[in-house]
């Protein structure tokens, strides 16, 4: 399988993995279920959250036909579908594909469930930690899963242009604390966040503006503190709303 696309890349970079990681282990956790995010090629983008032991297992002595079923899951959620699979050993499986500017990105993917009246036997359920789950309880959970990775579905390719006199900062301006936040921003760094906001990665804007990426993390880094900001997230929503 190949490496993860530039685009899911680019939007790994400006969600934050970090960030990323530790929606989906609280998520996992609160429902007692394992949940992964993969890229399109079914390579993980973050380390599962508890782990479908059961899954592994059942995987290690029936591989064609577990691959064969993954293979056929994978391209519905390419597709942008949301669904929920029962494998033929009593397991489910929920997906969630992620949407970056309305294309599909990434996906998640939560298993470790099973319905109270499959045919997984008592003792491997207990053995595997698989927790039961009525299907309308599956149905809660897979609908909450997919509104909240929603929300990372953000259009950020039409940034706001500041004027000339909001960008523009001179030398004459000693006190730049009383500028609006905006107006203290230099051109150079509003290139930069134009780029940030379509979803570019350090590495990326480098190229884009013939900078070092270690120059672009310094321009973030400046841009980060005078907007009073935390992450490249935040950036884009910033002057997103503004626009709005």
């Amino acid at each position: 399988m190949g490496s993860k696309s530039g685009r899911t890349a680019a939007w790994l970079e400006l969600i934050g993995k970090n960030k990323l990681q530790t929606f989906q282990d609280h998520f996992a956790k609160a429902f007692h279920i394992a949940l992964d995010i993969h890229d399109l090629n079914g390579q993980p983008l973050t380390v599962w959250a508890q782990r479908p032991l059961f899954c592994f297992a059942i995987r290690q002595e029936h591989e064609t036909q577990c691959e064969a079923n993954f293979r056929e899951d994978l391209e519905r959620v390419r597709e942008g579908e949301t669904f929920i699979h029962v494998c033929p050993f009593g397991l489910i499986r929920m997906y969630v594909p992620i949407l970056f500017r309305g294309k599909p990105v990434a996906y998640a993917v939560g298993s470790g469930m099973t319905y109270p009246d499959s045919n997984l036997p008592e003792a491997l359920r207990a053995r595997f930690h698989v927790t039961s789950y009525a299907r309308e309880e599956v149905q809660a959970i897979l609908c909450l899963l997919a509104s909240a990775l929603a929300l990372l579905d953000f259009n950020i390719s039409a940034l706001p242009r500041l004027s000339h006199t909001e960008a523009a900062v001179t030398e004459d301006w000693k006190d730049t604390s009383q500028l609006p936040r905006e107006s203290r921003i230099s051109r150079r760094e509003l290139e930069i966040v134009e780029l940030v906001c379509r979803g570019m990665s350090n590495k990326q804007i480098g190229a884009q503006l013939s900078i070092t990426e270690t120059t672009v993390k310094t321009h973030i880094s400046n841009i980060l503190a005078k907007l009073n900001l935390h992450d490249r997230t935040q950036i884009a929503m910033h002057f997103v709303r503004k626009d709005g």
